[in-house]
């Protein structure tokens, strides 16, 4: 079945759309929380029927209806609200790093295995690294969560659609310098088998 068409299941009650996505995704999902979150398979789970009353809610509300991406990017990324939601409130008296923000965000939905293999510390070394206004503007958008208006106020840009286009460079500009630090990384050296 198509995603348009186990989204049409859903709101109308019929199980199978439900059921459908519940199955086919579970698996994949509940190793992903474990990875990301670093949580036992019980917790992830939760993480799992979370997301999915999250989905149906929003398909019976025809938020679905025109879904621009795929209902299985749609899912991953309500797990990762989740998680990060679940973040906030446990480290609500921290201060926490543009970094973790970033690091959330530096990949789109459906590249979630190149974002569990970025090390925090080369997100931090390369977000230090990018310098004004990228620098600037970053850390208003993750760290002080600041909306576009906002944040086209405060540095003086013209419109909220000119912050929008320079924060999509700066992003663009960030991952390469990641993937050029990840490039450049030395291998690991391999055994040597003593026979």
């Amino acid at each position: 079945m198509t995603d348009v068409e186990l989204i049409n299941l859903i709101k109308h009650d019929d199980p199978r759309g439900l059921g459908t996505v519940y199955e086919t995704f579970r698996s994949e999902f509940v190793h992903w929380i474990m990875r990301i979150q670093r949580c036992g398979n019980e917790d992830a789970r939760e993480y799992y029927q979370a997301s999915i009353v999250i989905l149906y809610d929003n398909a019976k509300a025809g938020k679905l209806d025109e879904l621009r991406s795929s209902l299985k990017t749609y899912l991953f990324g309500i797990g990762k609200n989740l998680v990060w939601q679940r973040y906030r409130t446990n480290h609500r008296d921290e201060v926490v790093g543009s970094e973790f923000y970033i690091k959330n965000y530096l990949f789109e939905d459906g590249d979630s295995q190149a974002a569990e293999e970025i090390n925090l510390e080369i997100i931090s070394r390369c977000y230090e690294q990018l310098g004004e206004p990228c620098h600037e503007l970053l850390g208003y958008y993750y760290f002080g969560r600041k909306n576009m208006e906002e944040i086209s106020a405060l540095m003086g840009y013209r419109n909220p659609e000119t912050a929008k286009n320079q924060k999509y460079k700066c992003m663009e500009r960030l991952r390469k310098m990641v993937f050029g630090n990840l490039q450049s990384q030395p291998a690991e050296p391999k055994p040597v088998n003593e026979e």
